[in-house]
């Protein structure tokens, strides 16, 4: 089984990057045998972070640290460990706000050896709670940018085209490919990798992993997604501090590039 890397960007997520590394460093031998480095690189936090998670890591734990001056955003800095630490191996793109269960990086990497047309490979993400967490979307087209433009998901929300592009009949029992799959873990194929090349940095953040499924569908990849992995998902630690208007702009750049590179 080929090892993994695995890539965490990391902005003031408070005590969860610490839990997040917990949780991979106390798997079992066998599947943290398949991890062969944990390359965290932070944003210029400024909440300790970063010196809970240097706690949860005792010394010969496989995990490297890369402190940036300023936050560089999510691909930029997934780009540094894809360019600098992929060395032939498999990348796993994982939040500071998840929780690794058991099973889960040997189920992601057996996805990938029993679908070879696989490029990409996301888990079943789980809430706080444990209940399903939707991961898996369409790909987006002029009328989903419109209706998160015009908020038209709000008062439309169960049109059709809506329905689709949130893929609300998706069965997530069943391992099948698809389109996209959230970027909170998101395990890339190192041949995948070579082909397709790094992250877009254009996009600071959001839609930087729909652009990275797009281009490697338009490679010849496949998407799928797997329920055998099973990851919780926090979600929106870091840009929840962010004031909603700040939020919004940011997103609607990455829409109107991913609109730019795709749509037209």
């Amino acid at each position: 089984m080929e090892k993994i890397t695995i890539a965490i960007v990391n902005w003031n997520t408070g005590k969860l990057l610490a839990e997040c590394l917990k949780s991979l460093l106390t798997l079992p031998q066998d599947e943290r045998g398949i991890i062969d480095t944990v390359v965290v690189v932070d944003n210029a936090s400024s909440d300790h972070s970063l010196q809970y998670a240097r706690q949860a890591v005792a010394p010969g734990d496989p995990v490297l640290f890369i402190e940036q001056g300023e936050n560089i955003g999510f691909a930029r800095g997934n780009n540094i460990v894809l360019s600098q630490f992929a060395g032939g191996r498999h990348i796993l793109l994982l939040n500071p706000d998840t929780k690794v269960l058991p099973g889960s990086i040997r189920a992601l990497s057996k996805a990938l050896e029993r679908n070879p047309q696989a490029g990409i490979v996301g888990p079943k993400l789980l809430n706080a709670d444990n209940s399903l967490q939707s991961s898996v979307r369409a790909f987006p087209s002029w009328l989903t940018l419109a209706f998160y433009l015009f908020k038209l998901n709000r008062l439309l929300p169960n049109s059709r085209a809506w329905r689709q592009y949130l893929q609300k009949d998706f069965d997530y029992s069943r391992e099948q490919t698809t389109s996209q799959v959230m970027g909170a873990a998101f395990l890339i194929r190192n041949e995948t990798l070579q082909a397709v090349g790094l992250l877009d940095e254009a996009f600071w953040i959001w839609f930087e992993e729909v652009d990275y499924c797009k281009r490697a569908a338009d490679a010849g990849w496949q998407v799928l997604y797997t329920p055998t992995a099973k990851i919780i998902h926090y979600g929106g630690v870091s840009f929840g501090q962010w004031g909603g208007w700040k939020r919004y702009i940011e997103f609607m750049r990455s829409a109107a590039h991913y609109a730019g590179k795709h749509l037209i």
